[in-house]
């Protein structure tokens, strides 16, 4: 079974979504074996069902792997070290310029055995993961013991005045842990999981697509969907994408997430293409299971129109006179 954590639901219900049943959140670590953040705006392309098969830790192609980046990273499905970036960049200068210790002592909560002066350098992911059930628990002990990698950790950031994103956090603790193995394992060619070579991102959103990136390189995009003018008196209040993204998803986007092989697309909703919504998630007929279809098989190939797209508002013959 997995833990899926919809900030909403956790939050209005104080329920949480395990492995397809509603169970109280009083002791969420008791049955589960990988936790899922979701924000309410993502939609997952195959069915709960689909998602604990492949996290089994048994038998599934995911089962006991961490993901702490979605594949928006320089290095895709693994996280980015920060020796990654070129000296100068913002990655880079926001942490060294503060003088924060290249080299941490703490004790590895798994043995209890001490470890002194370790190089641990900073890794950048994203702030959507799917983690084991044992790295969790790491965490937690990491955090709580005074001694403690995550707790050593926080603290130097504290005391050297130095902000770190969740999307940081865990994977340098991630990738600085016993569990730095549980990463990812990718075909060097197109960056695909060694264990299922169909998926390239375990979240396909559009991103960065009109900034430019660590390297200060600019990058071209496809057309984007619009925000309505009625989008934010039905979403709360939402305001619409900003120029870097995330941008909203629609039909036009099918191809590339087909593409991606990813488990969960964002941003969506209704008042940007209810079409999408309508669609996802994909459910096999028992044909398509019998040809050994995956899910990503059956989604239309849908992709922007090379020369963009231009909606036209319904005619009022009145206002043509």
């Amino acid at each position: 079974e997995y833990l899926l954590y919809h900030p909403q639901l956790h939050r209005n219900t104080n329920k949480l979504r395990l492995g397809g049943s509603t169970t109280s959140s009083e002791n969420p670590l008791s049955s589960w074996d990988t936790f899922i953040n979701l924000s309410g705006d993502t939609l997952p392309i195959i069915s709960a069902q689909r998602i604990s098969q492949l996290f089994n830790p048994i038998n599934g192609p995911l089962g006991k792997t961490n993901f702490v980046t979605s594949s928006s990273c320089a290095t895709g499905l693994i996280p980015t070290s920060i020796f990654e970036f070129p000296k100068g960049t913002m990655k880079r200068s926001h942490y060294f310029q503060h003088g924060i210790p290249k080299k941490l002592s703490y004790v590895d909560t798994l043995s209890g055995e001490w470890k002194r002066n370790v190089e641990t350098p900073i890794y950048f992911g994203s702030q959507w993961m799917a983690l084991t059930h044992e790295f969790v628990d790491y965490v937690i002990r990491s955090m709580s013991h005074p001694n403690g990698l995550g707790n050593v950790l926080k603290e130097t950031l504290v005391d050297t005045e130095v902000q770190m994103t969740d999307e940081s956090f865990f994977a340098t603790l991630l990738m600085n842990s016993p569990f730095k193995d549980t990463i990812p394992k990718l075909n060097s060619e197109d960056k695909s999981l060694v264990n299922y070579p169909s998926m390239q991102s375990l979240r396909y959103e559009r991103m960065d697509e009109n900034a430019p990136n660590a390297w200060d390189k600019w990058t071209s995009s496809n057309s984007l969907y619009d925000i309505p003018p009625k989008f934010k008196s039905v979403t709360d209040g939402e305001g619409p994408a900003k120029p870097w993204g995330p941008y909203f998803l629609g039909i036009y986007d099918l191809g590339d997430i087909k593409d991606s092989g990813a488990l969960f697309i964002r941003k969506v909703s209704w008042s940007v293409d209810e079409n999408l919504v309508r669609m996802l998630p994909v459910v096999l007929s028992e044909r398509e299971e019998e040809g050994m279809l995956l899910e990503w098989d059956v989604l239309p190939d849908i992709r922007w129109p090379k020369n963009g797209v231009n909606v036209k508002k319904p005619w009022v013959w009145s206002q043509e006179e």
